[in-house]
């Protein structure tokens, strides 16, 4: 793996939005920021992601890569606006941008070249895609891993290891399946969706117990759980998940900062 030990650094998680498809004034549509041996790597990115981005002090200019879970658009929404604000000349991006996403992302970027054309044309910049389902993209310094996991077909999660041995685990959307917890075998921190309270269950999605007990099997150090409906505001999350799961268990914010 050339380069993977070249460059030590602390890897540094940013929840950009912990919500959902449904507008919050409280959470934001999924995204989170990685930073790892000097690369801001962005996973996932729903409408509103780009001024959230600016506020945890990133610009698009700034981006190395962005990878995709699936493509609902609650998770791809800000697509569109990242190249079409590369496309202004005020901003002049030069390094290239590398965007991944599952299979059927290709055709998917195919649609939105149909429909907006030059607007949303690399000009500046060389734009790189590339469409997975099983391949390691190698960084100077970390990998990411793809897994297919359970929620739309080819849906992915991620597991980003650093040079110095850290690794965070991002689920995307899933439901509870064996990929899930392979992917999060013994991860540093492990970012897991939390649709609804085990009361009130969604099809495709997780409960509470069903993170707790993804992380209990993986032996994951730390568990992080995101994608709220409004509906987890009135119940209680964290007792169930606690029942099931004994280690640091958090909640997500967001813009709510942790080092990996």
């Amino acid at each position: 793996m050339p380069g993977f030990n070249a460059i030590l650094s602390p890897m540094q998680l940013t929840i950009l939005g912990s919500g959902t498809a449904i507008p919050s004034l409280r959470r934001g549509s999924p995204g989170l920021l990685v930073e790892v041996a000097g690369q801001s790597l962005l996973f996932d990115g729903g409408a509103g992601t780009l001024p959230r981005l600016l506020q945890a002090g990133v610009t698009v200019l700034d981006l190395d890569r962005v990878f995709y879970t699936h493509l609902h658009p609650d998770h791809t929404g800000d697509l569109v606006p990242l190249l079409f604000a590369l496309r202004n000349p005020a901003w002049q991006r030069t390094k290239p941008l590398y965007i991944t996403g599952p299979k059927g992302f290709r055709a998917y970027h195919e649609g939105l070249v149909e429909l907006y054309g030059d607007w949303i044309a690399a000009k500046s910049y060389e734009l790189i895609l590339e469409e997975i389902l099983e391949k390691v993209t190698e960084g100077e310094g970390f990998r990411v891993i793809p897994k297919e996991v359970v929620h739309l077909r080819h849906s992915l999660c991620y597991r980003v290891e650093s040079a110095e041995g850290k690794s965070l685990v991002f689920s995307g959307d899933t439901t509870y399946c064996d990929a899930i917890i392979d992917a999060a075998k013994g991860a540093d921190l492990l970012v897991l969706e939390c649709s609804s309270p085990d009361e009130r269950p969604m099809k495709d999605h997780l409960t509470p117990t069903q993170a707790g007990q993804i992380a209990a099997l993986s032996g994951c150090r730390r568990l992080v759980l995101t994608h709220f409906y409004p509906i987890c505001e009135e119940y209680d999350i964290v007792t169930p998940c606690r029942k099931v799961f004994d280690g640091e268990l958090i909640l997500a914010e967001d813009l709510m900062r942790l080092s990996v």
